[in-house]
């Protein structure tokens, strides 16, 4: 797993050794510099000495670190990391820097893992011609596997048809696009090239006569509802769960009252952004438990900030044992800014659930 967040940064000649230490002060991110041992004496350099060969350090940057810049030619780097290909969903982003500091080539895991975009700032500091292939960046246009993430929205779509629906809209091929759910700017990022098409309804959408499709929606569609087209779901993260629970329940109980709330009403567990819940549940183990699985955060709010929110619907055993209006109801609503339920409170034995829409998100 690439847990690091800093750019690991590799030389083994003394020029490369030279730009290296330049970069690293030069760059807006933290830096790790590993040098060959000859070269890690420099003055003032806070480099990491290596013995050769390289092989070993380069395997193990490549599991800890998302970042790696390696300073040396393209055929030695690709030799090198060869055996430790997984996918572009786990592989970090690395970049190649020539020895005369001509060229900054994004080699690995290019506009999903950041390769691009760091062999542009190499470039920058350097005074380098970025070397930059994918499809979508030299084409300009959209990158189908980056759409939203600058929003966490999550796809829902496995890697091959996320492929397909990458080659159609690259390829020029009529791809039909809509949006029922979450943020709408995203087009000022990405302008979408002439065959992309935004549709206004899904018998727009189903037309037969697209090749491809992008859903961006936090609702479930039955699959019969649309077509035979390769079609990449997003889910833009645009639901606050409220949660009151008697303390010790179960984290099954837990999840098994969201997942039939959210099959019942058609939503999408993927479009989650968080939990919220009252400061009394922070040790509450079945809600942190639930909160991993969905690999969300959880919102706390003290009585007052629920007591601000609207009443719950019906009776609240929360007035009596906890002095606040309710949990689940004002606890979303607290959360997502907005005013109304699109979930009302539902119930378990022994936990309460409800469900409000982003209102930035709306």
């Amino acid at each position: 797993m690439n847990d690091s967040s800093s750019i690991a940064v590799v030389a083994i000649s003394r020029r490369g050794s030279e730009m290296a230490n330049r970069l690293a002060t030069g760059l807006r991110q933290e830096v790790d510099l590993y040098l060959e041992r000859r070269l890690a004496d420099t003055p003032g350099s806070e480099a990491i000495a290596f013995d050769l060969p390289v092989r070993p350090l380069i395997a193990g940057l490549f599991t800890s670190h998302r970042y790696l810049v390696l300073f040396m030619p393209v055929g030695a780097a690709v030799r090198l990391l060869a055996p430790y290909l997984e996918s572009k969903a786990a592989d970090p982003a690395v970049v190649c820097v020539d020895d005369a500091g001509r060229f900054a080539v994004s080699l690995l895991s290019g506009h999903k893992g950041g390769a691009d975009d760091l062999a542009q700032n190499v470039a920058r500091v350097l005074e380098a011609t970025p070397v930059v292939t994918s499809a979508s960046h030299v084409l300009n246009t959209l990158a189908v596997d980056m759409l939203g993430s600058k929003y966490g929205w999550r796809i829902e779509s496995d890697s091959g048809v996320v492929t397909r629906v990458s080659a159609a809209v690259v390829n020029g091929e009529p791809v039909a696009l809509l949006q029922d759910a979450g943020e709408e700017d995203w087009m000022e990022d990405s302008p979408l090239p002439d065959n992309v098409q935004v549709c206004q309804s899904m018998a727009e959408f189903n037309s037969p006569w697209w090749s491809a499709g992008l859903l961006i929606t936090d609702r479930i569609y039955d699959e019969t509802a649309l077509d035979a087209r390769p079609i990449v779901t997003y889910r833009p993260r645009t639901f606050a769960v409220g949660v009151g629970c008697r303390r010790n329940v179960s984290p099954q109980e837990l999840d098994g009252l969201l997942r039939r709330t959210f099959d019942g009403y058609g939503l999408a567990i993927g479009s989650i952004r968080c939990l919220a819940t009252i400061d009394l549940k922070r040790d509450e183990e079945a809600i942190s438990m639930l909160a991993q699985w969905l690999d969300v955060p959880v919102q706390y709010y003290d009585g007052d900030a629920l007591n601000a929110r609207p009443g719950p619907s019906g009776p609240s055993a929360a007035q009596e044992r906890l002095g606040v209006v309710g949990v689940s109801e004002p606890a979303a609503l607290a959360a997502s800014g907005n005013d109304d339920l699109i979930v009302r409170k539902v119930k378990s034995s022994s936990a309460t659930l409800a469900v409000a829409r982003m209102v930035d998100a709306a």
